[in-house]
């Protein structure tokens, strides 16, 4: 199981992770990266998406309707994030005012529906954990939001600190304890030398594995448990995207870690 991958930015646009391998069913994950004047075009046809600026301004044409000079914080580290949900069957694209860095977060979807822009007053933020696992999360597209499949948010991790805490997975259909949901971590770092760590592991499956995070490094969950920390020193950030049939976040805590109490903390 390859459960890490290096993403190395180019102009243009690069899909990072795709549906049907290393055990992912839905989500996809591609990035994009223009210089100020470049463009972008592509269509939902058969998907939604959720797209994510991550830095820059951008004009934004999906269907008929264009937005000018949106987004606009400098990195992931510069605010909150503007985003567009682009339910299925629409022609869109973007035009980079300045350089532009952008996530599009992929699901196979028939619902129809029309384009949302979610701005930063629209980003729900919330704190959870507490003490050295405490860590703020955005919210960009949550259940109560009309998608098919996709959830979509943002972690930031203060240095040293730990966050997918107290370890937890959601891929068991046994709702409201547990539903069967993919994860797709997209990290960034501050200042971009540093470096995290995340172990996923699965008693039941025999796995446990440790890998180190980096500069734009990419994750993918299809199970198990997922606990991440960045290094002392170092912020990290990661944009996470979920997906599955049921479309909400019911996950099981690690049995073995029950000392922390219900309601700290057991979330991106």
């Amino acid at each position: 199981m390859k459960f890490l991958v290096q993403y190395t930015p180019r102009e243009g646009y690069a899909p990072v992770i795709r549906r049907g391998k290393e055990g992912i069913r839905f989500l996809e994950l591609g990035m994009l990266n223009l210089p100020a004047g470049g463009k972008y075009r592509s269509k939902s046809d058969g998907e939604e998406i959720c797209l994510v600026l991550l830095g820059g301004l951008a004009n934004v044409k999906v269907g008929d309707v264009r937005f000018e000079a949106i987004g606009g914080r400098a990195n992931v580290f510069a605010g909150r994030a503007t985003a567009f949900y682009i339910p299925t069957g629409f022609k869109f694209s973007v035009e980079a005012v300045g350089p532009v860095e952008a996530a599009l977060c992929r699901a196979p979807s028939d619902l129809a529906g029309e384009p949302r822009l979610i701005g930063p007053e629209k980003v729900k933020v919330s704190v959870r954990g507490r003490e050295t696992f405490e860590r703020e999360v955005h919210d960009i597209i949550e259940p109560g939001f009309p998608a098919k499949h996709l959830l979509v948010g943002e972690t930031f991790n203060k240095a040293g600190y730990w966050s997918s805490y107290p370890p937890h997975k959601h891929d068991r259909a046994a709702y409201p304890e547990e539903s069967r949901m993919e994860e797709v971590y997209l990290f960034k770092m501050e200042p971009p030398q540093g470096f995290g760590l995340q172990r996923f592991y699965s008693p039941e499956r025999g796995v446990d594995v440790p890998v180190i995070l980096q500069n734009n490094s990419v994750t993918r969950i299809p199970w198990g448990y997922h606990p991440v920390v960045a290094a002392p020193g170092y912020k990290l950030y990661y944009l996470w995207m979920l997906a599955g049939e049921d479309r909400n976040y019911a996950l099981a805590a690690d049995p073995a870690h029950a000392w922390v109490r219900e309601g700290e903390g057991a979330s991106p």
